[in-house]
């Protein structure tokens, strides 16, 4: 069984479940992505469904935590 990097904060609190959902969307949040006008890896999550690129300026509207294009 792969094993889950643990998230500082939320100790014992909460559930197993809950933790390791948690974990999943936090991670998959904060990986690199790249752009898909420029291909810097400077394409990051402004706020809820909005992505954009810091080298070229470029908004897309996506999904919450991922953004598939």
């Amino acid at each position: 069984m792969a094993k889950i990097k643990s998230l500082k904060g939320l100790g014992a609190r909460y559930g197993i479940k809950h933790r390791k959902q948690y974990s999943k969307v936090h991670f998959l949040l904060k990986e690199k992505r790249t752009c898909p006008e420029c291909g810097s890896k400077q394409f990051t999550r402004d706020a809820v469904g909005i992505w954009s690129c810091k080298k070229c300026s470029l908004k897309v509207a996506g999904t919450a935590y991922d953004i598939k294009l």
